[in-house]
């Protein structure tokens, strides 16, 4: 049995997801890129050239950092920070990015009003991972926590 705070998150982690997955393909057909390489973002992470930050199509900036890339939405402010590393698994759960992701999301406004602190957070992550709706898929000190799409 799950609560209201975590369905909400829930909610908000099936948006994020699917929001993380369009960017990165829009990214990719943007750069030509082929999300089934190894390293799919080496060109554009490199610091040696300038398309470590940028636009795509006029509405989103996106920038590079460390092993995300940050995406802002230029109309709505909306802002989605995807971890790149983590083979495909765009989705990555990472608790500081969900709260600014919920934040930033006009269609998630409603859950603000219920979780609005990093505590709340990362408290009904920490219960829905116990109650396995998310689930560990890489070895410490890698942490990759995703949505288990086996549990309903």
């Amino acid at each position: 049995m799950i609560d209201k705070r975590e369905k909400l998150i829930l909610e908000a982690l099936i948006e994020f997801e699917e929001q993380a997955n369009k960017l990165i393909e829009m990214l990719a057909n943007e750069f030509e890129l082929n999300l089934e390489n190894k390293d799919p973002f080496n060109k554009l992470i490199t610091r040696s050239n300038n398309l470590w930050k940028g636009s795509i199509n006029g509405k989103w900036n996106y920038q590079f950092h460390g092993d995300a890339c940050r995406f802002e939405n230029n109309e709505s402010g909306q802002v989605v920070d995807i971890k790149i590393n983590r083979n495909g698994n765009y989705g990555t759960i990472h608790n500081f990015g969900l709260l600014h992701f919920i934040e930033t999301t006009q269609s998630l406004s409603h859950i603000l009003k219920e979780i609005n602190t990093d505590e709340i957070v990362f408290k009904t992550l920490a219960e829905l991972e116990r109650k396995e709706f998310i689930i560990e898929i890489d070895e410490p000190p890698f942490s990759t926590k995703i949505l288990n799409r086996n549990k309903k």
